[in-house]
């Protein structure tokens, strides 16, 4: 508990540091201005799109868990992903929303498969997401030092992504054997992980699903991009290159997902501002860019706490451990 608590102080304090930093360097009359020039309409729009990305991204959990053996509607897995949301951004838990989505969930199917499922479900998005940014950043006619540096962020994470699949499709050659000499409890460790492995793999034996996932990440980035391109030019900002924006999207839903800020509050604000400088956005449009999205979260964490409220009260209670 201890440890948890220190390392939530230090995540404060860090996001902190970020969000002081950048407003320091930010014109924040020009900042408010940019909100006031975009229609009610392109408002209405960016927040459909991102809604419509949770709930594909809800659809694509939900094959992971029927892969699984967990055969769940469409519509519980939707409300069950937008109360992890909301557990995420909102509730006084330190292990965030996928552990909420295990606990709930697993408490009448099983929480080990609900556990694999997401586990997966997190490993597919982020690693999608990383190759996508690299392929695009490979791509992208803009070049700079710092998107060079995002690039091989991307590539690490993408690898490493790679190297954890691969292990669960075809195991580790009996660790729990290799490790007797550590003792009974590392042993039964190992054979709970070999368990958890097990039901991990089970999805992988489908490739399509893979392939869905894939298309799920890269049809809701491209729709972010569109989103950003159109507010740039409410702004007068023209864009020459949909492919660099698409990249940057990319790099920055990755590596904000590092664990170094409270839900990438700050982090986030930082790497657009930092990988869309290259494409000529100003620090307040790609602040503002970045906020929107934030904003957009927020709402569907509302949404997710009005589908939290609607559970018995029995299963109300916040999850704390995994």
């Amino acid at each position: 508990m201890k440890g948890r608590t220190g390392w939530l102080i230090a995540q404060v304090v860090v996001t902190a540091v970020l969000l002081v930093l950048l407003g320091r360097n930010l014109d924040m009359a020009a900042f408010v201005t940019l909100f006031a020039k975009a229609p009610l309409a392109f408002y209405v729009t960016a927040l459909a799109v991102m809604l419509a990305g949770q709930v594909a991204y809800a659809w694509r959990w939900r094959l992971l868990l029927t892969a699984s053996g967990v055969a769940l509607p469409l519509s519980s897995v939707v409300r069950q992903y937008f109360v992890g949301i909301f557990v995420n951004n909102f509730l006084p838990s330190t292990v965030g929303g996928d552990v909420a989505k295990v606990y709930y969930l697993g408490q009448d199917h099983g929480r080990q498969r609900i556990a694999a499922s997401v586990v997966i479900d997190r490993l597919l998005g982020v690693g999608w997401l990383a190759l996508l940014a690299v392929i695009a950043l490979a791509a992208s006619p803009v070049t700079a030092p710092r998107l060079v540096a995002a690039q091989m962020a991307c590539a690490g994470i993408a690898v490493a992504v790679v190297i954890i699949l691969v292990t669960t499709g075809v195991g580790t050659g009996g660790l729990a054997k290799r490790i007797s000499w550590m003792g009974t409890g590392a042993v039964k460790l190992a054979e709970r992980l070999q368990r958890l492995r097990l039901d991990m793999a089970m999805p992988l034996r489908h490739p399509e699903i893979v392939v869905k996932a894939a298309l799920v990440v890269a049809g809701y980035i491209a729709a972010v991009t569109g989103v950003y391109m159109r507010f740039a030019s409410l702004q007068g900002v023209p864009i020459q290159s949909a492919i660099a924006v698409f990249a940057v999207v990319s790099a920055t839903a990755v590596l904000s997902n590092l664990p170094i800020s409270l839900n990438g509050l700050g982090l986030r604000e930082q790497l657009h501002v930092a990988l869309l400088a290259p494409i000529g956005i100003s620090p307040e449009l790609a602040v503002a860019m970045s906020l929107l999205t934030y904003a957009h979260l927020i709402i569907a964490s509302l949404i997710g706490l009005v589908f939290w409220l609607r559970q018995p009260r029995a299963s109300r209670v916040v999850p704390t451990s995994a």
